[in-house]
């Protein structure tokens, strides 16, 4: 047994000193940084928490209790235990309103739309972080306003409103300057360069990302740091540069597998599974997405099961196993429909036409490109509208050679 072991038992075996409450973050710091693995570390810090409810230490000190919870909240939340965080924060939310403290009112209320978003429960979501806005703003909290806009900005985004989006990061990143809030105006920032480079303008992404890292690694802000080298990978994918592109999500990966940030790696497996497929590396692709459903489903990530399905979609595509590649993109598409990603469904769409086109099915890939090439010009997303309409011409000058037969009967 490790000393953090045995200083976490001992606490456990004297909870009925209330004073043994104030050891209770620093234990849970001395947890996270531990270097044992993730679902060891969230076992001790489960005990850790459990404990304290469990010995009825909860009630003799308000104003500690709600800092506890708020405490055991980003802890579940930081090991993605959503549905744990959440109704921990509910709790929390409840105590704040008692004591009538609206510095951790807004909190809550801005990290109960957070976990909102990452379900796809977009109105919910929306409804959580306005109250957290309009709380802050009485207060005058600007680093609260910051945080609430980017989040505002994150629900607009996956739901296809780019300019709302665009909008609410501009306010967020104003408002996180202005507070000297260096952590959230980089998180911005990469946000902004993600727009960037959807609308195909992929010098100014690239020129927001560099940005970025420069500033993250100013202030040690590892996650950004990470998403940062993800975001210049994909750009750089989407300029067909591979090596640079797998560069960055090399780097990207050992800062999240260092800082064990789990989504942002399931988000880079699958970057690195599309830039394979392009590369025409199946196997590794399939490992690569094996992993990021298991992350997905995890933490309950509909909208990351949609694209990883996607993508499995496109790997039996090549393999022309047309019943699983057709069951696979049609899952896919009913996820980000269910969920509200009109992007997910537009890259399904045309995938699916990809699959239908490969099959000889002309006129079902006409109807699938058609649905893409709508659905990106409407989210401004001209880049991959020029892709389908070259895709199109592809289909339309194999059909007339006689090149594009159905090889086998439909599924």
């Amino acid at each position: 047994m490790s000393k953090l072991d045995k200083d976490i038992d001992v606490l456990i075996q004297s909870l009925s000193d209330v004073r043994k409450a104030s050891e209770l973050e620093e234990l849970l710091q001395e947890t996270l940084a531990d270097s044992r693995p993730t679902d060891e570390k969230f076992g001790q810090i489960e005990k850790v928490l459990e404990a304290f409810r469990s010995y009825g230490l909860f009630g003799q000190d308000l104003v500690r209790d709600l800092h506890l919870l708020v405490t055991a909240g980003r802890t579940y939340e930081r090991f993605l235990s959503l549905d744990k965080a959440y109704e921990t924060y509910e709790e929390a939310l409840a105590l704040a309103e008692r004591l009538e403290d609206a510095q951790n009112r807004a909190l809550l209320l801005g990290r109960m739309g957070r976990v909102l978003t990452r379900w796809g429960r977009w109105e919910e979501a929306l409804s959580f972080l306005n109250r957290s806005l309009e709380v802050c703003r009485e207060l005058g909290d600007l680093q609260g306003q910051a945080h609430a806009a980017v989040n505002r900005g994150l629900v607009f985004y996956e739901q296809g409103q780019y300019e709302a989006a665009e909008t609410a990061y501009e306010e967020a990143l104003a408002l996180a300057d202005q507070a000297g809030d260096s952590k959230t105006a980089v998180n911005t920032a990469n946000n902004l360069g993600i727009l960037a480079s959807i609308r195909g303008d992929f010098d100014a992404a690239l020129s927001r990302f560099q940005t970025c890292l420069v500033r993250s690694q100013e202030t040690r802000h590892s996650h950004a740091l990470a998403r940062a080298y993800h975001n210049m990978g994909i750009t750089h994918s989407h300029r067909r540069e591979w090596n640079a592109a797998m560069d960055c999500y090399e780097r990207a990966f050992e800062i999240a597998r260092k800082n064990e940030q789990l989504d942002v790696m399931a988000n880079i497996y699958m970057s690195r599974a599309e830039l394979l497929l392009e590369l025409g590396d199946g196997s590794i692709a399939a490992r690569c997405c094996a992993l990021a459903l298991d992350i997905h489903r995890q933490v309950g990530n509909h909208l990351g099961e949609a694209e990883t399905y996607r993508l499995l979609g496109r790997l039996f595509t090549a393999r022309r196993q047309w019943r699983t590649a057709e069951n696979l993109l049609q899952d896919s598409l009913r996820l980000s429909e269910e969920y509200n990603s009109p992007l997910g469904a537009a890259e399904t769409r045309r995938d699916l036409g990809r699959m239908m086109a490969a099959r000889g099915r002309t006129t079902d890939a006409q109807v699938a490109f058609g649905a893409a090439l709508e659905g990106f010009r409407k989210l401004g997303a001209e880049q991959e509208a020029r892709k389908v309409e070259e895709l199109i011409g592809e289909m339309v000058g194999s059909f007339s050679s006689g090149t594009a037969v159905e090889t086998t009967p439909p599924a």
